[in-house]
């Protein structure tokens, strides 16, 4: 088992095993419920952090969750919902401050529902993620992890490559409400700038509202969505009609200007490019061993990991741990365009062939078209519906030695199952959800197959959404 780092003991999750859990119901069986009304104020101390990164104390033998909070923290808080088991409640004042904590670097840090653990020191909130992710292992499936590995980290500022914002906007004033949506409500916060943005996304921000609100039908763009790709920059705009030939006019001018591509999309409607190419969304993977990177190809309606540097991280951690070699038959479920089939596949020289399998037959086809982009002739996409058990048809009468799974939040339920029979070596499955990926892991060793490494993949800096990868082996 691996040992915690100092920091990782002092950042202790909220974590009792089943045994505590046990005896705390028996000895408060006969305890009064402890109802706290909404709206008062009290005094407690944080002696934890929730899977959320919310500090978690008791008041009265009730647990408090406390947004902003952390633990080591004594507080003053307002309660904002009571239930049976717990109440949450907001921050007032901090008597008592943490070692780890620091001043939030965003201005509208209190209010943006992007970022809510700026406040928390950048290399404790990497610890904070492990910790959580090794505690839903063991809650959910008791599973201790044979090694822990680094963690994959980027940069803190400036990482995202793509962003999606809401709009609003009032006819009367002709003021127009661009940004992210305030946490827990849908009230818009409007943002001149984003440091957590790629700069030439955030640059773009203040020259974007303006031309928004210089339209005739402003009114029409319900979202806009910002790309960083290998060409520049895309935007794409989700409207409700197709826009007037002055509007269209108006934003090609403005694509021209900037060097943009830019877009509109409408439901049950083909993409209309205003300015740019539909060709120039791409982007780029490296791999060692191979003179040039693998380009991958995509459309604004396709899944792409929105940190290049983590993604590339991400990647390589994946081939390291998977070992293709010569003769190997590898399956890729939930490829995507090919985010990890290719660079799979791109290892000629070891003549690895992968099989990759997803739900959204648009992706399929564009992990075609990459597999030939890039000359890669031993990599096949077949469109399936991964959830459905007619799947196995697509591999029941091939052999694959080892395999990689990418699933959404939902996980990959039941997939172990459909593997039966397979003489899997090497698993890698990587998850932005680890109480999905808990339960999955734990189906997966019903085929004799063990959890040999973790570990945890910092995608998304200064939130609590946690990524992880898990290794796993023939016991």
């Amino acid at each position: 088992m691996a040992r915690l780092s100092p920091l990782q003991r002092k950042l202790k999750l909220k974590n009792p095993s089943a045994s505590a859990k046990q005896k705390r119901s028996q000895a408060h069986v006969d305890v009064e419920v402890v109802t706290l009304p909404v709206g008062k104020h009290i005094n407690l101390d944080l002696d934890s952090l929730s899977h959320n990164g919310r500090g978690v104390g008791r008041w009265q033998g009730k647990t408090i969750f406390v947004e902003g909070g952390l633990q080591g923290e004594t507080v003053k808080a307002e309660v904002l919902s009571d239930h049976k088991t717990h109440a949450e409640a907001r921050l007032l004042e901090i008597q008592q401050v943490s070692e780890y904590r620091v001043e939030p670097f965003c201005p509208v840090y209190e209010t943006c529902g992007g970022c809510q653990l700026q406040h928390l020191e950048s290399a404790a909130q990497v610890s904070f993620k492990q910790l959580a992710i090794g505690e839903q292992l063991r809650r959910l499936a008791d599973i201790e992890p044979q090694q822990w590995v680094p963690p994959i980290i980027g940069e803190n500022l400036g990482y995202r490559r793509r962003a999606q914002l809401a709009t609003r906007y009032f006819a009367d004033s002709k003021t127009l409400l661009l940004g992210f949506r305030q946490s827990g409500h849908k009230h818009i916060v409007p943002i001149s700038q984003c440091p957590v943005l790629e700069p030439a996304l955030s640059n773009l921000l203040g020259p974007l509202h303006d031309i928004l609100v210089a339209m005739e039908h402003t009114q029409w763009v319900t979202h806009v969505e910002l790309l960083q790709v290998n060409s520049g920059v895309c935007i794409s705009l989700k409207m409700s009609a197709t826009p007037t030939p002055e509007d269209h006019q108006l934003l090609a001018s403005f694509g021209a200007q900037y060097a943009l591509s830019i877009v509109c999309q409408q439901t049950d409607h083909d993409d209309l490019w205003l300015s740019g190419s539909a060709q120039e969304l791409s982007y780029s993977v490296s791999v060692t061993g191979i003179d040039k990177p693998i380009e991958l190809d995509f459309s604004v309606q396709d899944f792409v990991q929105v940190n290049a540097k983590v993604n590339q991280g991400m990647v390589a951690q994946a081939l390291e741990w998977l070992q293709p070699q010569a003769g190997d038959q590898v399956l890729d479920l939930f490829s995507g365009v090919g985010n990890f089939a290719l660079p799979i596949a791109s290892m000629a020289d070891q003549h690895v062939t992968v099989l990759a399998l997803e739900g959204d037959y648009a992706m399929v086809k564009q992990g075609r078209k990459n597999a030939r982009r890039n000359g890669l002739a031993l990599v096949d996409f077949e469109h399936a519906d991964l959830f459905d058990a007619s799947a196995r048809k697509l591999w029941q009468r091939k052999s694959f030695n080892k395999a990689l799974l990418d699933p959404p939040r939902a996980g990959a339920k039941g997939i172990a199952q459909l593997l039966k029979g397979q003489s899997l070596e090497r698993v890698v499955y990587v998850s932005c959800n680890p109480a999905s990926m808990a339960r999955d892991l734990k189906e997966f060793q019903t085929l004799g197959l063990t959890v040999a490494k973790v570990g945890c993949i910092d995608m998304f800096p200064h939130t609590p959404h946690l990524e992880v990868m898990a290794l796993l082996v023939p016991k």
